[in-house]
C-alpha cells in the first residue's frame, strides 16, 4: 500500500474542499490514487445525501435565464443561508443553467443527466454536496419554449448578498407587426415580469385556480363576514360571495391591480400596450414565480 503523505492529502483537500481527515481516509481507501479518491468522496457525498434526506432544504437560490429558443427557471435548495451565499453553491447553479441552455431537457430528471464537463449534473451536485456536507437538490423547475410571435422576459430579485431570492419568467404571445419591433413586446413582458415578482399571483385567471384553494378562500370569507356581525342571515351568502370574488381577484394575474397603478388591472395594461404597439392581439400565455424557501 502506498504511503499517504501530507502533501497528497493537501492536494486532494485543495481539489475537493473536503476536510483533511476525510481526504486522508479516501486516499487510504484508494491506495493513494488521487482520481479514485475524488470519486470515492463523491460516492461518500451520495451516501451523506441519503443519510441527510430527513433534513429540509429551506435555503437556496432561484436561477432564471433564456436563449433564443427557450427560457428556464429553477430553484436550487440547500439547508443553510451560509451555503446558499457561497461561491461553490452559486457556481453549481450557474453550471446547471449553462447545461440547460445547451440542451433540450424539459424535466428535472432529464436535467440531472445533462453533461457538465466530463460528469453529469447529478454528479456535479454530489461533488458539491461532498464538499459542503449539506443536502442540495433542484426542487422547482420550469422550461418555456419560445415559439413564433412569442417573447419571454425574466427577472431575478436578489437579497442583500446578491443571491436570487425570487425568479420570475413571463411569456407573451402577439399577432401583428408591433410598432418598435419584437423588442417593444419584450419590454412589455419585462414589465409584467416585474409585476408578477411584486404581486405574486397564483394563476392567470380564476378558471385556473385549484378547487381546494377556492374553498379555502370561501371559508376565510365566511369567517370574516361572521366576525364582523354586520350582515343579516338572509344576506350572508351574498356577502360571502362578494368577499370571495374580491379575494380571488388578488390571486389571478390578469385581475390584479397593476403594481404601479392600482386604478388599472394587468388586463387593462395589456389592452393599452396592445393598442400602443398596433397589434391585433397581445396576451400573457404563461408565467412562473419561484421563491427560495417556499
Amino acid at each position: 500500500m502506498a504511503a499517504i503523505t501530507a502533501s497528497m492529502v493537501n492536494t486532494l483537500r485543495e481539489k475537493t474542499g473536503v476536510g483533511m481527515m476525510k481526504c486522508k481516509a479516501a486516499l487510504t481507501a484508494c491506495d493513494g490514487d488521487l482520481e479514485k479518491a475524488v470519486e470515492y468522496l463523491r460516492k461518500q457525498g451520495a451516501d451523506v445525501a441519503v443519510k441527510r434526506a430527513d433534513k429540509d432544504a429551506k435555503e437556496g437560490s432561484v436561477f432564471v435565464g433564456s436563449n433564443d429558443t427557450k427560457a428556464y427557471a429553477f430553484t436550487l435548495t440547500c439547508e443553510t443561508d451560509f451555503v446558499a451565499k457561497g461561491d461553490d453553491f452559486i457556481k453549481l447553479g450557474s453550471d446547471i443553467a449553462e447545461a440547460l441552455k445547451a440542451s433540450k431537457a424539459s424535466t428535472i430528471e432529464e436535467t440531472l443527466s445533462l453533461p457538465v464537463g466530463s460528469i453529469t449534473v447529478k454528479d456535479r451536485i454530489s461533488e458539491v454536496l461532498a464538499k459542503i456536507g449539506e443536502k442540495i437538490e433542484i426542487s422547482k423547475f420550469a422550461i418555456f419554449p419560445i415559439g413564433a410571435n412569442e417573447v419571454v422576459a425574466y427577472y431575478s430579485h436578489s437579497d442583500a448578498h446578491s443571491v436570487g431570492k425570487i425568479g420570475t419568467v413571463v411569456k407573451l404571445a402577439f399577432a401583428g407587426s408591433p410598432n418598435g419591433g419584437k423588442e417593444a413586446v419584450q419590454a412589455v413582458a419585462k414589465t409584467i415580469a416585474l409585476h408578477v415578482t411584486m404581486s405574486n399571483p397564483v394563476a392567470l385567471t380564476e378558471s385556473e385556480l385549484k378547487p381546494e384553494l377556492i374553498e379555502k378562500e370561501k371559508g376565510i370569507a365566511l369567517e370574516q363576514v361572521k366576525n364582523e356581525g354586520k350582515t343579516k342571515a338572509e344576506f350572508l351568502d351574498r356577502a360571502v360571495e362578494g368577499r370571495l370574488k374580491k379575494a380571488l381577484k388578488q390571486l389571478c394575474l390578469l385581475e390584479q391591480a397593476f403594481y404601479t397603478d392600482d386604478k388599472k388591472t394587468v388586463s387593462n395594461i395589456m389592452a393599452e400596450e396592445q393598442k400602443k404597439l398596433g397589434l391585433s392581439s397581445l396576451s400573457v400565455v404563461q408565467f412562473v414565480r419561484f421563491e427560495k424557501g417556499s
